[in-house]
């Protein structure tokens, strides 16, 4: 059990002074009135008034473990994720946002199509396929029609990426589909290989 953080700091002070503490709920925190508790009776041996106080304490803090343990298991059923080996291994739909957001939306959609495999989901594929391309080549087109900068390409990538985990992740994945973590890092270094010499002539074909 970890040792009160409060029992050094209050030794020094009078009865009356540990008595005030203990009634005074708003101004003390619960760690510091047990510690109150503690030394009175070390002091004065157990009395009604104290065990009174310190079963009061210690069930205000078992409820509230109790709500929290609560909030913690009804925020994890929300959450798609899960530890069941058994659970299809997929990028999330952060990562799809992500990689939609710096790359184009085009790569978005291939993440969410390595998904839509893992799950069988063919119809889903094709669909996020044909979406990913018509949509590029319109902002590709779109952009240099207006001879825009690159904070409205950001914005046309995220609009794609919302499109692709908002409509079709959970048109043919479904949103609360449990799922397992797969790590980004290897379609990272891929997009980074293939973006290298679109980069490369941008910068010397200027």
């Amino acid at each position: 059990m970890t040792e009160n953080r409060f029992l050094d700091s209050l030794k020094e002070k009078e009865d009356f002074e540990l008595e005030n503490i203990i009634a005074d709920k708003k101004a003390y925190v619960e760690e510091a009135r047990i510690a109150a508790i503690q030394i009175l009776k070390e002091r004065k041996g157990k009395t009604a008034d104290l065990e009174s106080a310190e079963n009061e304490i210690k069930t205000v803090q078992e409820e509230r473990a109790i709500a929290h343990q609560k909030t913690a298991e009804e925020e994890k059923k929300k959450s798609s994720l899960t530890d069941d080996q058994n659970a299809p291994e997929l990028h999330s739909k952060r990562v799809i946002t992500v990689f939609a957001g710096i790359f184009s939306t085009i790569f978005g959609a291939v993440l969410l199509m390595y998904n839509m495999k893992q799950t069988g989901n063919q119809k889903g594929r094709t669909q996020v396929l044909i979406f990913g391309i018509l949509y590029t080549i319109a902002c590709v087109a779109i952009l240099n029609a207006l001879e825009v900068r690159a904070n409205l390409a950001l914005i046309f990538n995220l609009a794609g990426a919302g499109i692709l985990t908002e409509y079709f992740w959970n048109k043919f994945i479904g949103k609360s589909f449990k799922y397992r973590k797969r790590s980004w890092i290897k379609p990272a270094i891929i997009s980074v290989v293939i973006m290298i010499p679109f980069i490369l002539a941008i910068i010397y074909g200027r």
